[in-house]
Order: structure tokens, then sequence, then C-alpha cells
């Protein structure tokens, strides 16, 4: 793909773009910034991050919206919400899927290496017959090491 605005940038991202949706410049910047992201970001920050690396262009905040959704449908990202944040997360999807540690006073999110729920999704499902389990949360809550010193 040629895109005369970041033509560098993009593409390393044509293999995960959805063919499903119409690729521009704008969508394209988005999912870079989530797929680099090593935490997930709230639409603000996304809006925030593409604003000071493109001053430029000035990123309206409904097409962010927009394309979060559409990436969602496709199944590109993964939308959560954490019990501490006020709006929706996003990250991108990967082939395995991740759980956090959320700090209760900067909010901070630190990925959980491991998924405990792998070990007794058996357990659960034998729990609740003729529920069929396709997937699952999980969210620690505490306070990150800076945090807990002050």
């Amino acid at each position: 793909m040629i895109c005369k605005i970041h033509a560098h940038s993009y593409d390393e991202l044509d293999d995960i773009f959805p063919d499903s949706i119409k690729k521009t410049h704008q969508r394209l910047d988005i999912l870079r910034i989530l797929y680099h992201s090593k935490t997930p970001l709230s639409a603000a920050e996304i809006y925030e991050k593409l604003n000071s690396e493109h001053k430029d262009n000035g990123y309206a905040f409904s097409t962010i919206y927009r394309s979060l959704s559409a990436f969602e449908k496709a199944g590109t990202i993964v939308k959560t919400v954490l019990t501490t944040e006020d709006n929706a997360v996003y990250e991108y999807r990967n082939e395995t899927h991740k759980h956090y540690a959320v700090c209760l006073k900067c909010h901070k999110k630190i990925p959980i290496s491991t998924c405990p729920m792998h070990d007794i999704i058996d357990e659960l499902a034998k729990s609740i017959p003729g529920f069929k389990v396709t997937g699952h949360q999980m969210e620690l809550t505490g306070y990150c090491e800076n945090c807990s010193k002050q």
C-alpha cells in the first residue's frame, strides 16, 4: 500500500489491517498506536497521542470512536471496561489474551504474565450445566510499587 502521508510506518500494518474496513490514514494511525502499545488505551489517550504526533492533522474524537468500533467489529481490537476506569480501554488483539493488575491510585495497568483461569475453567464449566464458556475477564486491583511506597 502506498500512503503519501506516512508510508514508511504503515508497511508493517498491511498484514493485520482487516479487509472488511476501508483503509484510511486516520485508521492506520489508530491501529499503529494500539499495535505498539504495551497496555490498553482509552479513546482519550489515543486522541492525545494522535494529536501530539500529528499536530497539523487535528483528529476528531468522533473519527476515533467510529474507527475503534469498526476495528472491534472486525475482531482486530479488544474493548474492555476496567473497574478503575470511567471509559472503555482498547488494545490490539494478539494471539493470546491478557489480564491486568490495575493500580487504584495512579491507574497504571500492569500486564499479568499468566492466566490462572485456564487452570480452573473446566471445573467452573462443570458447575454450570449446559453453559458453554467462550471467554472471560479478570482484573486485579491494588497499589503499584510506586504508590505503595507513598
